[in-house]
């Protein structure tokens, strides 16, 4: 087995350093620059829709190439975000997992709940079975370490299920979290169920991310994805 497939279905990440070349990054930030949306905010959430050379990368032979040996030629990128944490933006997140997609509409399905909108877009919470088969690919615009408030995860937590706010602070408790460092270029893969978080930088400067979600497969009784 592919030492990345091995890492992802062991540990539930993997880190691929200096993998876009620097005029790459260089115009992503301009491109993001460009929208001008992002004084001050912590995030975009609509990024494929605002940014062409964005929606361009995620499906890109570039990126579907780290990604398809892992969900199958079959995958689709299925939502965009951009993250900046930097001095006027400088946030905590806890410990969490990434429950929740972007649907074109909330239908009334007892297994996509709880529903919610976020910036405009309609959420749910989709089936287990939805979330283990789907993968986030995270691209540093910037260099991330235990300054400037990079991802922290704990390997493993992502092989069992949706965890409960009890079981989240077991985790805490029992298993060492790894900070996520990576340089500008650089690609981090991860399952959505995996625990994560992240700290308020030490030294804020730019943190910028373009995070992608991956998925293989449509959604339940007519329900879509957003993108």
């Amino acid at each position: 087995m592919d030492i990345r497939l091995r890492e992802i279905e062991e540990r539930g990440f993997t880190t691929i350093d200096s993998y876009l070349d620097p005029h790459s990054i260089d115009l992503l930030i301009a491109d993001i620059t460009a929208l001008d949306l992002t004084s001050g905010r912590a995030g975009i959430r609509n990024l494929l829709e605002l940014l062409p050379s964005v929606n361009k990368l995620a499906h890109s032979q570039e990126i579907r190439s780290l990604v398809e040996p892992i969900l199958g030629d079959t995958t689709r990128v299925v939502r965009g975000i951009f993250f900046d944490k930097q001095p006027n933006a400088n946030w905590k997140v806890p410990w969490h997992q990434d429950l929740s997609i972007a649907v074109k509409q909330h239908l009334d399905l007892p297994d996509y709940h709880p529903r919610s909108i976020k910036e405009g877009i309609p959420h749910v919470q989709p089936p287990t079975a939805i979330l283990e088969r789907m993968l986030t690919v995270r691209i540093h615009l910037d260099r991330t370490d235990e300054w400037n408030g990079a991802l922290k995860v704990i390997p493993g937590s992502h092989r069992h299920g949706k965890l409960t706010t009890p079981q989240i602070n077991e985790w805490k408790q029992l298993n060492r979290a790894i900070s996520c460092n990576c340089q500008a270029g650089g690609i981090f893969l991860m399952r959505p169920l995996l625990l994560h978080s992240s700290s308020i930088a030490i030294l804020p400067s730019h943190r910028r991310i373009v995070h992608l979600e991956y998925a293989d497969r449509q959604l339940d009784n007519g329900l879509e994805w957003y993108y």
